[in-house]
């Protein structure tokens, strides 16, 4: 009679959790993609160089397209996403931030077409109504890694908010 009432409690103590998530998800809305806001995709490069690179102890290199970006004009998502030739041996973990101003929403996942857990992209809002430097790293890792020093690749983009200044279509008059 014990066992069956240790299994009962072990199987509430395992739906609590979820439970606790499902009243999380509902209180704190998460967004998604949207035409009403424009989406700005930055383009992640990383690359396994074995020495002399940027990241990870020196034996990654990463780099952003655009390198510095500054948001104008109101909100926007950001999309981080790696460059096509990014190998499949990479994937996005998670993407944090700075933000004190709560401008930036929790990320937004998408998975492979697999539908596997290979992250190649991730979607963030941004609320930009205060002019702020915001600090980002972008978490990825190797999944062919035979480095026991380097778990993630930490890849850190510039990116700030200026709501006041109103994009312009084209330069001079």
């Amino acid at each position: 009679m014990a066992k069956k009432d240790s299994a009962k409690n072990d199987s509430a103590k395992a739906a609590k959790p979820a439970a606790i998530a499902d009243k999380y998800a509902r209180k704190h809305k998460r967004h998604k993609p949207d035409s009403k806001h424009p989406t700005h995709r930055i383009e992640l490069t990383v690359a396994h160089v074995g020495f002399g690179g940027n990241a990870g102890k020196g034996h990654y290199f990463y780099s952003f397209a655009p390198d510095v970006v500054t948001f104008q004009g109101g909100p926007v998502w950001i999309e981080y996403a790696f460059e096509a030739q990014v190998q499949e041996r990479f994937e996005i973990v998670n993407v944090l931030t700075s933000d004190a101003f709560k401008q930036i929403g929790e990320p937004e996942f998408e998975y492979d077409k697999d539908g596997e857990k290979n992250v190649r992209k991730v979607f963030l809002f941004n609320k930009n109504s205060v002019s702020t430097l915001i600090f980002f790293t972008v978490l990825v890792r190797d999944r062919q890694s035979n480095y026991n020093d380097v778990e993630l690749i930490s890849c850190d983009p510039q990116v700030g908010n200026d709501p006041q200044i109103t994009p312009t279509k084209g330069k001079g008059k």
